[in-house]
């Protein structure tokens, strides 16, 4: 890995949920062989990076190197294509459109916060057939999507001070990256009109660390935050939101054809005419359970009972 994670500048930062400072150390080492100490909420059992880059360490990586090294295939040196990536992303846009369909009644536009190139907001358009925006960090793909006709303007959401109203707000595989979620649920909430839609899709982190075995294999520079179903819920809800549509890749055998990994979770919330955080919403077993739910142990030894096994058996 070529950006010089250890010399930047970090910074200790409390749960972006319920704003404790109370956690446990789950693991010290991230992919790379980074010291990335992921921890977990003792109060609502988030994850998260802690210390972790300043936001001007996050803007200089998605500048750097985020394309290059998680969606490129950096290692083997080709080109990031802008095009491939557009194309490819478009069904699964369409795939996004359908499932909200059913649940939008309020007129206006799409919003994607962390829209890259802009394929999702395209097929989004196809099928919805309404004006879209995005939002994205890295100003290569907000350009080739502005390019595609897809405006997009290129910054951080928490730079974003653009006051607008939209009828949809759609994070697709961008929730792990926000330096703040509750900032975001916050602005998504000011942002969308009565009964607007929040639509959220995450990588379920129980599920990731089940299918690579260690911590080290599953911790990501750029994953500042972790989510499982039972939190990312609560999260959301405590937002000023409810829940209309509810799935996780974990309990379903549903085969998804979108070209996303299937460990994620979907959801799709309305917006109600309540103050964000004013009344927190979490479990009372939470933290017990995930925590439990990811012991190293057990993760460890799932893998090798499933994924490793598959793989002997397959020879």
């Amino acid at each position: 890995m070529s950006f010089p994670y250890n010399t930047i500048e970090k910074e200790n930062i409390a749960c972006s949920f319920c704003l404790s400072n109370n956690y446990k150390i789950l693991s010290k080492k991230g992919t790379d062989g980074l010291a990335l100490n992921s921890v977990i909420c003792k109060k609502c059992g988030l994850i998260y990076i802690n210390p972790r880059m300043t936001k001007s360490g996050y803007k200089f990586y998605y500048e750097e190197e985020y394309r290059q090294k998680t969606i490129n295939n950096g290692e083997s040196g080709s080109d990031f294509d802008c095009k491939k990536l557009f194309e490819s992303t478009i069904g699964h846009g369409k795939f996004l459109g359908e499932l909200i369909s059913p649940y939008l009644k309020v007129k206006g536009s799409i919003m994607e916060v962390g829209s890259g190139v802009g394929g999702v907001l395209e097929g989004m358009k196809r099928f919805l057939n309404r004006e879209v925006i995005g939002l994205e960090p890295s100003k290569i793909e907000s350009d080739y999507a502005n390019s595609q006709g897809i405006k997009t303007y290129h910054a951080l959401i928490e730079d974003h001070n653009k006051k607008e109203k939209f009828a949809v707000i759609v994070s697709t595989q961008a929730l792990n990256h926000y330096l703040d979620p509750r900032y975001f649920f916050k602005w998504a909430h000011e942002s969308l009109f009565d009964n607007g839609l929040l639509v959220v899709e995450v990588m379920n982190f129980r599920q990731q660390l089940q299918k690579a075995g260690k911590y080290e294999n599953s911790v990501k520079i750029d994953h500042v935050y972790m989510y499982t179903p039972e939190v990312l819920r609560d999260f959301i809800v405590s937002a000023g939101f409810e829940i209309l549509f509810f799935e996780a890749d974990e309990y379903t055998k549903k085969k998804v054809m979108q070209g996303i990994p299937k460990v994620h979770i979907r959801i799709v919330a309305k917006r109600l005419n309540k103050t964000p955080f004013k009344d927190l919403t979490i479990g009372k077993g939470n933290y017990i359970f995930t925590l439990l739910s990811i012991n190293k142990y057990y993760i460890y030894l799932r893998y090798l009972l499933t994924v490793r096994l598959q793989q002997f058996l397959k020879r």
